[in-house]
């Protein structure tokens, strides 16, 4: 039996969604990948510059905490749907992954922290030309701080594909 979801956490381009997309081909039950990007990518061209360029998108009708909070909602109307998920975001604030986890409540989780070398992700940061260029330097320290795991996997030196089998290993040999 596989998890209800299986939760990415670790530092911004640490290689989460890669790893999501390669653990997806190999499951034997259909997955969904969402991540904040979905809800980031949603936003306005413009705002999303803003963003990327590290200034602030904070006006009128929307701030950065209202998209967290909709992006956890839909997690939880996903799954209601009766869809499995693979989520993946850098939770570096306690308070937001209370809250996520009080949604969470119920349903079948793993853990999984995705730990990346702080040099690679700088170097994949620079590299991808779409995140604002430090926040992996900012949320290094921080993204492990407050969640509790149920395996681990190091991407800095291995490819995704690598990590989602090691993955799908450990969902094998230890089922929820």
């Amino acid at each position: 039996m596989y998890p209800d979801i299986i939760l990415l956490n670790g530092t911004g381009s640490s290689g989460k969604t890669s790893l999501a997309k390669a653990l997806q081909e190999r499951l034997p039950v259909q997955y969904l990948n969402f991540s904040i990007d979905n809800i980031l990518y949603a936003l306005p061209p413009s705002d999303l510059q803003r963003m990327i360029a590290g200034e602030s998108i904070d006006r009128e009708g929307y701030d950065y905490g209202q998209l967290t909070t909709a992006y956890h909602r839909s997690i939880d109307a996903i799954l209601r749907s009766g869809c499995k998920l693979i989520i993946d975001n850098a939770w570096v604030n306690k308070d937001e992954l209370d809250t996520l986890e009080e949604l969470l409540s119920g349903y079948d989780i793993v853990r999984v922290k995705v730990k990346c070398n702080l040099d690679v992700c700088i170097a994949r940061e620079l590299a991808r030309g779409d995140r604002s260029i430090g926040l992996a330097e900012w949320e290094y320290p921080l993204v492990h701080k407050h969640m509790r795991y149920d395996v681990e996997v190091d991407t800095s030196k291995i490819t995704p594909d690598d990590a989602a089998m090691y993955l799908l290993d450990k969902l094998t040999l230890h089922p929820v």
